[in-house]
């Protein structure tokens, strides 16, 4: 015979639930996990013990309940909260609304709590509303079917997202008429409707909170109930991201296909079809439309979607993606941002590896229509870049190469923006911690110089989390920071290919925190830098990540320098004006799609591309123009060797060269005179510079000026044919 517990003190008697309740004053509250409400709550009565002897168990939900009892994990705050409504006087409150994603234990915490009231000798009614038609007639008859309503203390509602129509009727005729001392449970994936949150007479009556996933202890603590190897803990809670399903999920895969020796199921998604299936199944419960799914692989893809970016990457109508845009919002699983659309970090997992499943073709025609898009809109320099270049970044990390290297967990809650005074000590700080004092010294002097050159990251509540330092560099500057690298720089420049007087060079000196948050600023600043014509990006030894990304974007080594501090600083260079931004990100694209290491070149060196030095390049241009006429001296022509013209080229396709950049100098506004000198002297038939001079029709004088002139305008317009790869070797 089944033993009951002793009953606790019976709550005092409470009449009928008026059906107004009176207006109060207060607003509604919101209670996030880990805390209670901010309305004082009447001490709660020593909470009644349990049996000391568990009763034995004479029914299957017995046993259950035990089970339930023994593996559940977490929610001590909402728990608390309940227990405080259950137990002690509620001044007015009787609704409890719990919602949050699907997965994230809503059925579960209702079950602790029923089983919790009922230990309690209160007695608990559950509606499951995916199993009861939303009407009135359908829940009245699933609550009766119970027991007589009235005798139930606590009333526990499970999918309220399925209510409907009915959640009105709950809550201006169900509940008005239910007996004051029921308490009402609400578990649902949305929060109350808004009727709920503005009508006075549910301010105090209503209480909302959002249950959020699980922290790691309270993630490996589940897995331990659930006898999962201890080995395989961290990475499965790294790889659930918080979600009670998904570990539940995981620990099930665990326990039907151990792997000793790992890896272990669910911690690669890409290698668990099966489990992904039923994770989206479960997340879903519906069968999406083919637009639908396409919808949610754009989602899974993009930083943050909008409109915009499911308009571009399905090549739909504007109304048909805001339509799409609508559905997604719906979704538990997506939480709308200011910038769009975020869908949960896991979800977002299952579902890249679901596009993968359904086809690499797909797969790439979405990653390729996002990329362009992005970077056109970033090209534009627009409003909004920060947005478009941390989006475009973030495309990335669906590179095995990318993912591996850096931590991307919670990049796209990631914002950027140009410093401002007060972020400077936070700044400093950081560069100090992770680069040294004598670089945090020189950061100082640069914020004098350029303030402008301050990039920080954000992340949400936490604030601050990382910073670059990425000052613009002239031709001739003056006045700079004694920083041996911004001089190296210059140097190499000059030595390479000298900037011109609109040309920049930017040194991302320093860059503080992850590796991702420097990727979305650089990617930006590359992008829309005025007058970019060289990039120069420094990396500490420690930083492996921020370099390996930087092999991967095609950024080109060059020897460690050393710092102020002694500490070497290991820089990447990039010239843009051999390749535009458009051309690298279309090269960029290619590369991303490339998850095989072996498959990528190796980066190349600064020390081999271009491969002659600025002042040797301007000297063979003035050869070659002297030996213009005579093929077999320009043969031996050291522009041969450059990309001016193609491998093996011969003598007739250099003086091609010479003689169109001599068309293309005449073309230019104020430059005729200096293309005559040079066809009068080198391209017309041979001649003194006497007779040049008068064919010219200058003096003697003004003619070596003149000719010394066209010779280096006509040697930078080579440069720059030879850069930007008309021809190509």
């Amino acid at each position: 015979m089944r033993t009951t517990p002793p009953k606790p003190t019976p709550v005092p008697p409470a009449s009928v639930m008026p059906a107004t309740i009176p207006p109060q004053s207060a607003p509604p509250q919101s209670v996030k996990p880990g805390s209670v409400a901010s309305r004082p709550v009447a001490p709660a009565p020593p909470p009644v013990p349990f049996a000391a002897a568990p009763a034995p168990a004479d029914s299957h939900g017995d046993l259950l309940a035990a089970l339930r009892k023994r593996v559940f994990t977490g929610r001590v705050a909402e728990l608390r909260l309940l227990r405080e409504l259950l137990l002690s006087d509620r001044h007015g409150c009787f609704v409890v609304w719990l919602h949050g994603m699907g997965g994230v234990g809503k059925t579960t915490l209702l079950r602790r709590f029923a089983d919790e009231a009922e230990a309690h000798g209160r007695t608990a009614r559950s509606i499951d509303m995916r199993g009861t038609d939303p009407t009135p007639e359908a829940f009245l008859a699933a609550l009766e079917a119970q027991g007589p309503p009235s005798e139930a203390h606590v009333l526990l509602i499970d999918s309220a997202e399925s209510l409907g129509p009915l959640e009105q009727w709950l809550r201006d005729e169900f509940l008005p008429r239910m007996p004051a001392h029921v308490l009402l449970v609400i578990g649902g994936r949305r929060p109350p409707s808004a009727e709920w949150r503005t009508d006075a007479q549910w301010w105090h009556a209503l209480r909302s909170m959002e249950l959020d996933g699980m922290d790691d202890a309270e993630a490996a603590q589940l897995l331990r109930n659930r006898d999962v190897d201890e080995a395989a803990v961290p990475e499965l809670v790294r790889a659930a991201h918080g979600l009670p399903l998904a570990l539940a999920l995981f620990a099930d895969a665990c326990e039907r296909a151990p792997h000793p020796d790992g890896p272990y199921p669910g911690c690669e998604l890409s290698d668990s079809p099966d489990l992904v299936r039923e994770l989206l199944r479960l997340l879903l419960r519906e069968s999406p439309t083919p637009d639908r799914s396409d919808a949610l692989h754009v989602l899974a893809l993009a930083r943050v979607t909008t409109e915009e970016l499911v308009r571009h990457a399905l090549e739909i109508p504007a109304a048909e993606a805001r339509t799409l845009c609508a559905w997604l919002s719906c979704q538990s699983f997506v939480h709308t941002t200011a910038d769009g659309l975020v869908p949960h970090e896991l979800v977002r997992e299952a579902l890249l590896a679901d596009l993968r499943w359904r086809g690499l073709e797909t797969y790439e025609r979405l990653f390729r229509r996002l990329h362009a898009h992005l970077a056109e809109r970033l090209a534009e320099r627009g409003g909004g870049r920060w947005a478009f270049g941390a989006g475009l970044a973030y495309l990335g990390r669906a590179n095995r190469i990318a993912r591996e290297a850096a931590d991307w967990q919670g990049a796209d809650r990631l914002q950027l923006r140009t410093a401002r005074p007060a972020d400077l000590a936070a700044v400093l700080a950081a560069v100090e911690r992770e680069h040294g004092g004598a670089a945090a010294l020189l950061a100082q002097q640069w914020w004098d110089q350029q303030p402008g050159a301050f990039t920080v990251a954000e992340n949400g509540r936490r604030g601050f989390v990382g910073a670059l330092v990425a000052p613009c560099l002239e031709a001739g500057s003056t006045g700079l920071p004694d920083d041996p690298v911004a001089h190296a720089a210059l140097e190499h420049a000059a030595g390479r290919s000298p900037l011109r007087r609109s040309e920049r060079l930017l040194l991302a000196r320093w860059s503080t925190g992850s590796a991702v948050a420097a990727g979305y600023a650089l990617t930006t600043l590359w992008a829309t830098t005025p007058g970019l014509a060289m990039s120069w990006t420094c990396t500490a030894p420690e930083q492996r990540a921020l370099a390996t990304l930087l092999e991967l974007y095609g950024q080109q080594r060059t020897a460690p320098l050393d710092g102020p501090d002694g500490c070497p600083a290991a820089p990447y260079v990039q010239d843009w004006r051999s390749a535009t931004f458009d051309r690298w990100a279309e090269a960029l694209r290619t590369r991303l799609l490339a998850d095989d290491p072996a498959a990528l070149p190796a980066p190349a060196t600064a020390a081999t591309a271009p491969p002659m030095p600025w002042p040797e390049f301007a000297e063979a241009v003035k050869h070659a123009y002297r030996s213009a006429l005579d093929p077999r001296q320009l043969a031996e022509s050291a522009l041969l060797g450059t990309r001016l013209v193609a491998p093996g080229a011969d003598a007739a396709a250099l003086r091609t060269a010479l003689t169109e950049t001599v068309a293309q100098l005449r073309a230019l506004p104020g430059q005729r005179q200096l293309a005559d000198v040079l066809e009068i002297t080198y391209l017309s038939g041979p001649r003194s510079q006497q007779a040049a001079a008068s064919r010219a029709a200058l003096s003697f004088s003004t003619y070596r000026r003149r000719l010394a002139a066209a010779l280096t305008r006509a040697a930078e317009l080579l440069r720059e044919r030879e850069l930007y790869g008309s021809v190509t070797r």
